[in-house]
């Protein structure tokens, strides 16, 4: 009887162990399965950009924390479309978000302002 009582009290105390549990840091809403199927398909780019700034609009609309990449990543989409401008607004947000991105970030962001000035020309 006393190992059947030591059960059950283990048992509760990991039902109230996962209870307790928070939720993940991040809420990544399946992005990992959407850039998996945009890398296998990249016909689908534009469904994942769509998926992705939904997500990250839904995110920053609940002032959830935004997962690192993912403003880099959704610019880097618009950078492969063509939309230079649109591209360094996500640039520029995912410096401002990630501190310890800034310089990558300020890279991405002059080599867009270096090709702008040479398609100008």
């Amino acid at each position: 009887m006393k190992k059947s009582a030591c059960h059950i009290a283990a048992l509760g105390l990991a039902l109230l162990l996962c209870a307790c549990a928070q939720k993940g840091l991040y809420q990544w809403n399946g992005y990992d399965k959407s850039l998996y199927d945009f890398y296998d398909k990249p016909e689908s780019a534009e469904q994942f950009r769509l998926q992705l700034e939904t997500h990250l609009n839904t995110l920053e609309q609940r002032k959830d924390k935004i997962p690192p990449g993912l403003y880099a990543e959704l610019g880097t989409l618009y950078l492969q479309k063509g939309d230079r401008e649109t591209a360094l607004r996500w640039y520029d947000k995912e410096r401002s978000a990630w501190p310890e991105s800034k310089y990558l970030m300020d890279t991405m962001i002059l080599a867009v302002g270096k090709q702008k000035q040479e398609d100008a020309k």
